[in-house]
């Protein structure tokens, strides 16, 4: 067996903003990230792709978007899809419900099988055709959408094939870690926490997902009852992957830094 220690970094929701775009590029191009997954739905999508389609090194997935978590900021379907929206016509605040949480789930709408996977074919295609270096789909608020409803999974399985992109590897057991606890949000014990993660791992393939953004006004309105520190939170994120301290840890490791293309 292999002694070697594969770690995939993951930037999230790319799309969704400017913040979200540059903070997900900076962490691949001066940080340890390799993967950006991209929200079609997003209204910053171009923008996306102005971005990350000179960077062939940089993997691209397709991020499936079914919610709409943000409160002064929302989504909408790319197709006709009323069973999927709210009165407003944008996608539900998640896909379940968790504790301590009673906003708008998908699980709780009477939603259509036929309209998500309308959805997801429209999200993919129009993936493919804006980002050149799309390999792969993953899911938003969800670890795969198949543990969702076990039919998404399938519907998934097809498009891929149809498409040419990889199923998301953690959705099929790629082992997923910490990191770092969402508190503190300060850099220093982030970057101590994650030094100490990647200290303890053995040999194997994991998977580290986070929320990169670098700081706008933009980004200081967002957020929901429960998650109002997002500015912080998120643009912590983009300083601890792109920490020097934390690069040269991983090198000191031996940790090899690899994207869904080298699965």
């Amino acid at each position: 067996m292999s002694s070697k220690i594969r770690l995939l970094v993951r930037a999230d929701d790319a799309g969704s903003s400017w913040s979200a775009n540059v903070g997900c590029l900076r962490a691949c191009t001066h940080g340890i990230a390799r993967s950006v997954e991209v929200m079609m739905p997003g209204a910053w999508t171009a923008h996306a792709a102005e971005l990350y389609n000179p960077h062939s090194e940089i993997d691209i997935g397709i991020h499936l978007t079914l919610a709409s978590e943000w409160e002064a900021v929302k989504w909408r379907p790319l197709t006709h899809a009323p069973s999927l929206t709210d009165a407003n016509g944008s996608f539900p605040a998640s896909i379940t419900l968790w504790a301590g949480n009673d906003r708008p789930s998908l699980s709780q709408m009477n939603w259509s099988l036929d309209e998500v996977a309308a959805e997801f074919r429209a999200q993919i295609a129009l993936g493919r055709s804006m980002f050149k270096h799309a390999s792969h789909i993953s899911g938003h608020m969800v670890r795969h959408f198949r543990d969702f409803d076990p039919r998404l999974g399938d519907i998934i399985v097809e498009l891929c094939d149809e498409f040419g992109l990889a199923d998301d590897a953690l959705g099929d057991g790629l082992e997923r870690i910490k990191g770092y606890p969402p508190l503190p949000t300060d850099t220093q014990s982030r970057v101590a926490s994650f030094k100490e993660t990647l200290a303890g791992l053995t040999a194997g393939t994991y998977v580290f997902i986070d929320h990169p953004a670098a700081p706008s006004a933009e980004l200081n309105a967002t957020g929901f009852a429960g998650y109002e520190n997002v500015a912080a939170d998120r643009v912590s994120c983009l300083e601890t992957l792109t920490s020097a301290q934390l690069a040269a840890h991983v090198d000191q490791l031996g940790i090899e830094l690899i994207s869904y293309r080298d699965l």
